[in-house]
């Protein structure tokens, strides 16, 4: 799966501008093949595609100083991860299932909920590389698939046991995959050969619950539960530095980079989705 990677972007009218122009990137993966990839299951969960008012959560502060987010919204239970494609947001939200959130850029970032997925426990959330697939994992670590090329009807497609797909964040280059392990930190692979995946180096010095990759994959975002976001120094795997830090308030469970307009989203527990403009929430982290 690949995160995506930022781009410059200004903050104020030119990021606004950039924004109703831009198209979001997301993470992604690669579609789920048969046979050899894993054994199809039924699939779980239900699909709600009409919203209530009650899903109508209102904006947190638009000028949080105490956060440096840019907006904040509420989802209808505890935010475990998010993804981003395209004009919307996919929020993995524990046994309520997944919001699927219309993100709007007006002179503000609105937001709507255009759909619902439940009767699965999601705790992580991923996008296909051409962005028609949804991947959910439960809480048991089986991956439930769903066609989502009409955003507002997403079709449940399977389910496939543990490790049938593989969701981890890689390298743009496709070498090198990062393997999100929480309290116990990470694992890198090199991946150069899939017959013969390698494992090169473990980090260990915080919990990682979850990564985009940034600053042409030489710097990475991880999501950190209790300690905020850290940013790492992972040019060089065997020396891997935290080089900055932000603190956010509750926790921080998933990342997710909206490429072209230079957004990242972060699922922040029971506040619910808080949004940075990534270049700037990058600048004030290496400056401390």
């Amino acid at each position: 799966m690949k995160r995506a990677r930022y781009g410059k972007t200004k903050f104020g009218i030119l990021l606004l501008t950039a924004l109703l122009l831009g198209a979001c990137g997301g993470s992604s993966t690669s579609a789920p093949q048969s046979g050899s990839e894993g054994t199809s299951l039924q699939t779980e969960g239900s699909i709600v595609t009409n919203k209530s008012d009650d899903t109508q959560s209102s904006y947190g502060s638009n000028s949080e100083q105490s956060t440096g987010a840019i907006s904040s919204f509420k989802t209808k239970a505890p935010a475990e991860d998010v993804a981003a494609s395209a004009d919307t947001l996919f929020v993995a939200e524990g046994d309520r299932g997944v919001e699927i959130i219309r993100i709007g850029y007006n002179d503000r970032i609105d937001h709507e909920v255009i759909a619902t997925i439940t009767g699965v426990n999601a705790t992580f959330v991923a996008l296909s590389e051409d962005q028609r697939t949804l991947y959910v994992q439960n809480r048991e670590g089986y991956t439930n698939v769903y066609n989502i090329s009409d955003i507002k009807n997403p079709q449940k497609a399977g389910l496939y046991t543990k490790g049938a797909i593989k969701l981890d964040p890689t390298t743009k280059n496709g070498l090198y995959a990062f393997v999100v392990r929480k309290e116990k930190g990470m694992y890198i692979y090199d991946i150069s050969n899939p017959s013969s995946k390698r494992r090169i180096t473990s980090y260990t010095k915080t919990a990682v619950y979850g990564i985009v990759l940034v600053d042409s994959d030489t710097k990475a975002l991880t999501a950190t539960k209790n300690g905020g976001i850290d940013l790492l120094d992972i040019s060089d795997f065997s020396d891997i530095k935290k080089i900055g830090n932000h603190s956010v308030p509750g926790e921080t469970l998933g990342l997710s980079v909206n490429q072209k307009s230079g957004l990242l989203f972060v699922a922040n527990g029971a506040q619910g989705v808080k949004v940075f403009n990534l270049n700037i929430f990058i600048d004030e982290m290496l400056a401390d």
